[in-house]
């Protein structure tokens, strides 16, 4: 758990430790926190709270952008063909009797995408 809290710009491993021991677990907890509640933990003062409290802010936001711009290729991916760009559609491929694989397939170049 103190790794996640090392992602955060201007928390180490001590400053980890010691967060974790007041009860601050999650980089969400950082980002929510105010500089006061920070302040009086070992090791951090209010000036590094300030920091460390929007650099928890501008990771949250970083990777909500990162994660928003992922689902867009996916769902992009999808909808069109990797190898021609062509529409895909849904289908089962029967790998045996009671054995079925649900894929995508294009329907131009017929490439197959499991699902």
């Amino acid at each position: 758990m103190s790794n996640e809290l090392e992602r955060v710009s201007g928390i180490g491993p001590i400053a980890s430790i010691n967060l974790n021991k007041a009860g601050v677990k999650t980089i969400e907890d950082i980002a929510s926190s105010k500089p006061e509640n920070l302040a009086w933990i070992k090791g951090i003062g209010i000036v590094s709270a300030k920091k460390i409290i929007e650099n928890a802010k501008d990771l949250l936001k970083l990777e909500k952008n990162i994660q928003f711009v992922l689902n867009s290729i996916k769902e992009n991916f999808v909808k069109t063909c990797p190898k021609c760009s062509g529409s895909m559609i849904s289908k089962y491929i029967i790998l045996g009797p009671e054995r079925r694989l649900k894929a995508r397939q294009c329907t131009v170049c017929k490439f197959y995408l499991p699902e």
